[in-house]
């Protein structure tokens, strides 16, 4: 019996499959199983901190009358990671933070919360608090 007489009795050739259409159908199926999973790469290091994380900057004031050592208190606001030194952040290959400065051990420094907009590298920081 062959293709044409089975067609004339009423069945489909829709039905038949080839044997190509098994087969890419088939490889479709077991391929993706059978090609190893790679992890993607990271272009950077993960950050030290994390928005909403409470930090400190210690930091020796100029005037002969304030504290030897004063430290600024803040949280996060965003980060940037900096691939090489630019007119902007002078240190390449860091990460840098964006802080709303909440208060200071300075008097007179911080009078209300504020964000100057500077970046700050994170070795200058210290972590007070996991937001």
């Amino acid at each position: 019996m062959t293709l044409e007489s089975d067609c004339q009795q009423g069945r489909s050739k829709d039905f038949i499959f080839s044997r190509r259409g098994v087969l890419q159908g088939l490889a479709s199926i077991v391929l993706p199983f059978l090609v190893p999973r790679t992890q993607p790469c990271s272009l950077y290091p993960s950050p030290e901190f994390k928005m909403g994380d409470l930090v400190a900057y210690d930091w020796e004031p100029d005037d002969d009358d304030a504290l030897e050592v004063a430290t600024d208190f803040g949280e996060i606001l965003g980060m940037r990671w900096v691939p090489e030194p630019d007119g902007y952040c002078m240190i390449g290959n860091a990460w840098v933070y964006f802080i709303r400065w909440t208060h200071s051990t300075c008097p007179g420094i911080l009078s209300k919360p504020c964000y100057d907009g500077e970046p700050t590298y994170s070795f200058d920081l210290r972590l007070i608090k996991h937001g």
